[in-house]
């Protein structure tokens, strides 16, 4: 089990008259790798976190970005051309006992780094999704159920295709996080249900999204099913899982790309 760690911070020196301020030292990788992505294959994205501090992942700069700001879709503004194209693998590696959470924040430093990325943030009133409670139609296959106990720290898992999403030990909030690559739009957890849970959706998708927003695993992604005779993903939403995406309109906040820069290759 890995354990959390505090973020280093810079102690002040007390002087006569004269308190510096306090300056928070960004967690960085040791040692890291970047690299075009070559390999002949499909993988659209793919992120682990290994024991020992080590951190792998393939992706294109969005996506990168994505994962270590913990964005959905709809809350990066900005990248174009080669940042939606162009996939990197890094390989990296931190202390030994550093959290999934230090490991995004020491992927936000390396990007700054290596891609010479430059974010600035905006508030944008813009369509969102609210996922809500419904009550599932009789008959239905309701499958949002509580995550195993075994499942040390969420999430354990989330495999997803087009059409197909697996998750086992995710909370709500994840969940909406999962849901918003799909609709398009960010969806914000108004369930009020905490545990972690459990869930199997399948849908016929009407587009492909790029990279989820959180979380992938080494396994390789459940095979996708396009039936055309499948539900909508709100319809799969009310009837297998018993809740329901309400639109609406609200404040978000968004990351707009300012500046980037492909990477020389080490």
């Amino acid at each position: 089990m890995k354990r959390a760690i505090a973020v280093a911070i810079g102690a002040a020196l007390l002087t006569t008259g004269f308190i510096p301020a306090v300056v928070a030292q960004p967690l960085r990788f040791e040692v890291a790798s970047v690299r075009p992505h070559r390999a002949a294959d499909d993988v659209m994205f793919a992120l682990e976190f290994h024991d020992g501090g080590r951190f792998t992942v393939v992706g294109t700069l969005r996506m990168l970005i994505r994962t270590a700001y913990r964005l959905q879709e709809s809350q990066l503004a900005g990248a174009s051309g080669w940042m939606n194209d162009d996939r990197f693998d890094i390989d990296a590696r931190g202390a030994a006992d550093a959290t999934p959470d230090e490991m995004r924040l020491m992927l936000r430093a390396l990007l700054t780094e290596r891609f010479a990325l430059a974010l600035r943030r905006e508030g944008r009133e813009m369509p969102l999704y609210a996922l809500r409670m419904a009550d599932a139609p009789r008959g239905s296959r309701a499958r949002l159920t509580k995550a195993a106990e075994n499942c040390a720290a969420p999430p354990c898992s989330v495999r997803f295709a087009p059409g197909v999403l697996s998750a086992r030990g995710v909370t709500m909030p994840m969940l909406a996080g999962e849901l918003s690559m799909w609709v398009d739009r960010i969806v914000s957890d108004r369930t009020g249900v905490e545990g972690t849970f459990d869930v199997d959706l399948e849908w016929a998708p009407d587009r492909i999204p790029h990279a989820p927003a959180f979380h992938a695993t080494p396994d390789p992604p459940v095979a996708p099913r396009l039936d055309p005779n499948a539900p909508s993903i709100f319809t799969a939403v009310r009837e297998q899982l018993g809740l329901r995406l309400d639109p609406e309109r609200g404040a978000a906040e968004v990351f707009v790309i300012d500046r980037a820069e492909r990477p020389a290759e080490n």
